[in-house]
């Protein structure tokens, strides 16, 4: 795949708050809540010290008088004492939860979306775990500073990173069938004797990532094509399987990268000749120039929505093809399956043998309320036996060479230190493999340092293996997945 993946992280600004009293009498009904974190479709948190803390909202919505649209997301400040009950009174409304077992917490919430209308939902949340917190105490994880050149001489520079190979070949490869359904979890697969938590034991640590949701992807938007709305919803269903919050799209990113899709197709034959980054765009080219780079494309199209984070591209006829492509890599994949994208606008254009599709995203920064999202996720089947490691840029390569196994990846709130990591298979033989983070991989040092990963040095055989990371906090998360049926 030649693809461009930028990670920009803004700052995200919580709403007022003020503290009020939660319930009581968790003990008289054996009801004791697990500290740590909370991960649901709408509603994440903490439970630390007796309060409940980093109260975070998936992006909401709501429709008012006169067809008015208003919207609430990120941290809600303040915390609040809990027992069986927790009464959390933002300035913005009030958001209740009831505790219905030590690990399960359901509630409803009322939240004023400016002067626009209120948003009403009902909830639910799963304990996934008690992460230890090794940041300084910022609340908060961005791209990497700096300025360096790859060894091709691409430019790396403040989180972004510039296409290694430039010109108008296809380098997105399906990679084997995924399977994404909607959010739904395997059941299927053997657990450990004594297990619990989100994942029916194929999580099996002392943290999970997720769980899987089941969100409804939002109403399709009037701007949207048909090809737009389609891969919404196909990325939603990703997401839901992982249990990352639902995205929204937005017309002006959808129609910035519909606007560069048009413009390399029109313009194929001077991007092959010249080298020129697919991720730019030179205005000496003549019609529909609308930006050098995707941040000048974005504001161009009118966004105003927040910061932009990012652009991937792939070459392909549908967007279903477009996202397994993006899924089955190293770092494309992670800005389409993490918590802190909000915002995203697709777009293709097939002209004769060329075809192309755009993603371009807007996000926030890291929270401590955020889920840990790993792929494959806990329990999944189907998953490709190999990859064949065509990306740009490209990632560290097995001692032999690609093809490798599929890419396993864990994506955290921060950057974590994992002391040893293991693959193994059914019968917990090791599996030699080539592990990545941010010290072994200059890109995920400057693309993603919340993010480890690692796949087999050759394709898998069909069965089922384990993943095990060891934290230095002593944290252990650990999932299997099956390759194969």
């Amino acid at each position: 795949m030649r693809g461009f993946l930028c990670v920009l992280l803004l700052f995200f600004a919580a709403c007022g708050s003020s503290s009020s009293a939660g319930g009581s009498g968790a003990a008289a009904l054996g009801i004791t809540p697990n500290p740590g974190q909370w991960q649901g479709a709408d509603v994440s948190f903490r439970l630390v010290n007796g309060q409940v803390t980093d109260l975070t909202l998936a992006p909401l919505t709501c429709t008012g008088p006169g067809g008015c649209q208003g919207s609430l997301s990120g941290p809600l400040d303040g915390s609040w004492p809990y027992g069986v009950l927790f009464d959390a009174t933002p300035a913005a409304g009030q958001v209740v939860g009831n505790f219905i077992a030590n690990t399960s917490v359901a509630g409803s919430l009322q939240l004023q979306a400016g002067t626009c209308c209120q948003i009403s939902v009902t909830w639910s949340a799963d304990w996934v775990g008690d992460l230890t917190d090794t940041s300084s105490g910022d609340d908060s994880t961005s791209g990497a500073d700096g300025s360096a050149t790859d060894a091709s001489g691409n430019d790396v520079d403040g989180g972004s990173l510039k296409d290694t190979d430039a010109g108008g070949g296809k380098d997105v490869d399906g990679g084997g069938t995924k399977d994404t359904g909607g959010g739904s979890k395997d059941t299927g697969g053997s657990t450990d004797a004594g297990s619990s938590g989100p994942w029916d034991g194929a999580s099996f640590g002392t943290i999970h990532p997720g769980p899987a949701q089941n969100a409804a992807s939002p109403a399709p938007l009037s701007c949207l094509t048909s090809d737009q709305q389609n891969a919404e919803v196909l990325l939603n269903q990703y997401r839901n399987a992982v249990g990352a919050p639902v995205v929204n799209s937005d017309c002006s990113l959808a129609k910035a990268s519909k606007a560069h899709a048009d413009f390399y197709v029109t313009h194929v034959s001077q991007y092959n000749a010249s080298g020129l980054s697919v991720h730019e765009e030179d205005q000496s080219y003549g019609a529909g120039f609308t930006g050098v780079n995707f941040w000048d494309r974005d504001t161009a199209a009118g966004f105003s929505g927040g910061q932009t984070s990012g652009e991937v591209i792939a070459f392909e006829t549908t967007p279903a093809a477009a996202l397994q492509g993006w899924i089955d890599t190293v770092y494309h994949r992670l800005p389409l399956l993490s918590p802190t994208t909000q915002l995203i606008g697709y777009g293709q254009q097939i002209s004769g043998g060329t075809a192309i599709n755009v993603i371009d995203s807007s996000g926030r920064n890291g929270l401590k309320s955020d889920p840990i999202i790993v792929w494959p996720w806990p329990g999944q089947h189907n998953v490709a036996a190999s990859w064949n490691g065509l990306e740009g840029p490209t990632p560290p390569a097995p001692p032999s060479g690609f093809p490798s196994g599929p890419v396993v990846t864990a994506q955290f709130w921060t950057a974590m230190t994992v002391t040893s990591h293991q693959l193994t298979d059914a019968g917990g033989n090791a599996i030699a493999h080539t592990w990545l983070d941010q010290k072994s991989d200059p890109n995920l040092a400057n693309l993603a340092p919340e993010t480890v990963g690692l796949y087999a040095n050759k394709p898998l055989a069909n069965g089922t293996y384990a993943v095990s990371l060891t934290l230095s906090t002593g944290d252990v998360l650990a999932w299997r997945f099956t390759v194969g049926n």
